[in-house]
């Protein structure tokens, strides 16, 4: 397997600005931690893994004063997408399959989640390289309705 194709952390900010509509106070160095969340130790190449690290490690951290939950939902989405592969989940029930992820709280358990719906997609690249914001625009078009819920119901995060 080549290399993993991830998100930066100027990315999750963008996505943040766009859900959250402007700029929110944040925390450098748990986003940075959060982002790094896609990453393993060694040899990324277990995506399935380091993406189910990435949705619960972002919400657990919290980095950004409000909109975590929504930030994280659609950068595993397009960390999913940029890699070839795709979760077989519309709008309609997506809010719960991704509360269901939080509830349980681990990596294993969302890694088992996640694994049910993965399903591969075709990867179109530009000089070797995803569209990462047009990924990221293709995720929040793709789910209005779950990312408007998830930031509506925000928690609010004490950054230190």
């Amino acid at each position: 397997m080549k290399a993993l194709n991830t998100l930066t952390v100027q990315d999750m900010m963008w996505v943040n600005m766009q859900i959250c509509k402007g700029q929110q106070p944040w925390n450098f160095a748990t986003l940075e931690e959060a982002t790094f969340n896609q990453y393993s130790y060694g040899e990324s190449k277990d995506l399935v893994g380091q993406a189910a690290r990435f949705l619960t490690g972002f919400v657990k951290l919290k980095p950004f004063k409000t909109g975590n939950e929504a930030t994280a939902f659609v950068g595993v989405i397009a960390f999913l997408s940029m890699n070839g592969k795709d979760l077989h989940l519309g709008d309609q029930g997506a809010l719960a399959w991704v509360q269901s992820v939080w509830e349980d709280g681990t990596v294993d358990g969302a890694k088992a989640k996640l694994e049910v719906l993965i399903e591969e997609h075709d990867l179109h690249l530009h000089h070797g390289v995803p569209d990462v914001r047009g990924i990221l625009g293709d995720v929040l078009a793709r789910f209005p309705e779950t990312v408007d819920a998830l930031a509506k119901s925000a928690h609010t995060a004490a950054l230190i």
